[in-house]
C-alpha cells in the first residue's frame, strides 16, 4: 500500500511541475507591454512621400506673397490667392498625410484641417476688410503648415 502511496504522489508532483513550468512559460512569452519603436516607412511608402512631398511643400514659398497682400490691405488679391494658388493645399496635404505612418498621419489630419479653416477664416476677414484679423489667421495657417511640414520624413519647415 505505501508502494501505491508513493507512486501517486510521484505523479501527482510531476503533473504540478509540468502545469507551472507552461503557466511560467506562457506568463513570460505573453507578459510585459508592447514597445514600439520608431515609425519606419517602406521603400515604396517613402518612395510616395518623395513624390507627393514637393506637390504640398511647393505651396509653402508662396505665403510670402499672401502675407504682403495683407500688408498692403490688398483685399481681392488675398481672396483670389487663397482660392487660386493656394486652392488645392487642402488635397495636397491630405493626400500626403495618408501616406504617413500612423501616428503622423493622424497628426498630419490634424494641421491639414487647421490649415484649411485659418484660410477660410483669412477669407471672411478680407472680406470684412479686417487686416489684423486676416493677419492673426495668416499666421496661425502658416504655424500649422509649418507643424505638417515637421512631420514628413526628412523635411523641415
Amino acid at each position: 500500500m505505501k508502494i501505491f502511496g508513493f507512486i501517486k504522489q510521484l505523479r501527482w508532483r510531476s503533473l504540478t511541475g509540468v502545469i507551472l513550468a507552461l503557466v511560467a512559460t506562457c506568463l513570460v512569452g505573453c507578459g510585459g507591454a508592447q514597445v514600439s519603436g520608431p515609425a519606419t516607412y517602406t521603400n515604396e511608402q517613402l518612395a510616395q512621400i518623395e513624390i507627393l512631398a514637393p506637390r504640398a511643400t511647393e505651396l509653402r514659398v508662396l505665403f510670402p506673397e499672401l502675407e504682403e497682400f495683407i500688408q498692403n490691405k490688398d483685399w481681392v488679391n488675398i481672396s483670389s490667392f487663397i482660392h487660386g494658388p493656394l486652392g488645392e493645399l487642402r488635397v495636397r496635404l491630405n493626400r500626403l498625410a495618408m501616406r504617413l505612418s500612423p501616428p503622423d498621419t493622424k497628426q498630419a489630419k490634424y494641421y491639414a484641417e487647421e490649415v484649411a479653416k485659418h484660410l477660410e477664416k483669412l477669407d471672411a476677414a478680407a472680406g470684412a476688410y479686417n487686416q489684423v484679423e486676416a493677419g492673426n489667421q495668416y499666421r496661425q495657417a502658416l504655424d500649422d503648415l509649418d507643424a505638417f511640414i515637421a512631420l514628413i520624413p526628412g523635411q523641415t519647415a
